[in-house]
C-alpha cells in the first residue's frame, strides 16, 4: 500500500460530511471511479469466459455480476462494516453502505496500483466469493410470463421463425402473442433464447398489460 489515503477515503461515508477536514472527503467520487473499474473488469470477463453468447446474453450476465446485491453481499462478506468510518451505530451499517464502500476501495486499488494489478485481484476476489455461481445464473422469463398469465388468466403463444444468416447459420425470431395479439418480438441463437428474449421485452416493457386492463 503506498498511498494510504485513498484508502481511508474509500472508507469514509458522506454522513461524516460536516466533520471532516479541508483536505478530507467522503467515498463517492472513489466509488464512482471503482465503478468503472469493476465494469471493465467483468465485462472482461464474461466476454473471453462465454465466448458463445450474444450481446444480450453477455449484458444479462455482467448485470448480474456488478449488480448492488452482488457487492452488498461480497462487501459484508469481505467484513468491511466495521472499517467503514459513519454515523450509523456498530452494527447497523446499511448493506447499500458496504458496497458504495467496496466500490471505493476498488477505485483507491486502481489509484494506488493501477489497472493491471487490479484487474487481477478483483477477478480473483470476485471467482472466490462466487462469481461463477452468479454468472451461471439464468433468469427464466418465459416461467415467470406463464405464471403471470395464470394469474390473469392470460393465453400466451409464440410463434418462432428461423432467418438464414450468414455461412449458413440461423437466426431465430419469436413473436408473442397474448390472447391472440402481438405483444412482443424476440430474436436469438436458438428457438428457447428467441422465445426467453420475447418474454424479457414482454416483462421488461409492461405498456401493453394497462392496454390490456391490467
Amino acid at each position: 500500500m503506498r498511498n494510504a489515503h485513498w484508502y481511508r477515503e474509500a472508507l469514509t461515508h458522506a454522513s461524516l460530511n460536516n466533520s471532516l477536514d479541508e483536505a478530507e472527503q467522503p467515498n463517492e467520487r472513489l466509488e464512482f471511479l471503482g465503478d468503472s473499474i469493476l465494469g471493465a473488469v467483468a465485462t472482461d470477463l464474461v466476454f473471453f469466459h462465454y465466448p458463445q453468447d450474444d450481446e444480450g446474453l453477455l449484458t444479462q450476465r455482467k448485470s448480474r455480476l456488478v449488480s448492488r446485491k452482488t457487492l452488498n453481499r461480497i462487501g459484508s462478506e469481505l467484513g468491511l462494516a466495521p472499517f467503514i468510518h459513519s454515523k450509523f451505530e456498530a452494527g447497523s451499517v446499511p448493506p447499500t453502505v458496504i458496497g458504495n464502500a467496496l466500490e471505493a476501495l476498488i477505485g483507491a486499488m486502481y489509484l494506488d496500483h493501477g489497472y493491471r494489478k487490479t484487474q487481477r485481484s478483483l477477478r480473483n476476489a470476485l471467482m472466490r466469493y462466487g462469481a461463477r455461481q452468479i454468472l451461471e445464473e439464468s433468469e427464466d422469463f418465459k416461467s415467470k410470463l406463464h405464471h403471470w398469465s395464470q394469474v390473469e388468466n392470460k393465453t400466451l403463444e409464440y410463434e418462432v421463425v428461423a432467418i438464414p444468416g450468414a455461412e449458413g447459420d440461423a437466426v431465430f425470431e419469436a413473436v408473442l402473442h397474448v390472447d391472440g395479439l402481438v405483444m412482443a418480438k424476440g430474436s436469438g441463437t436458438s428457438k428457447k433464447k428467441a422465445e426467453q428474449d420475447a418474454a424479457r421485452i414482454a416483462l421488461e416493457h409492461g405498456e401493453w398489460r394497462h392496454q390490456n386492463g391490467q
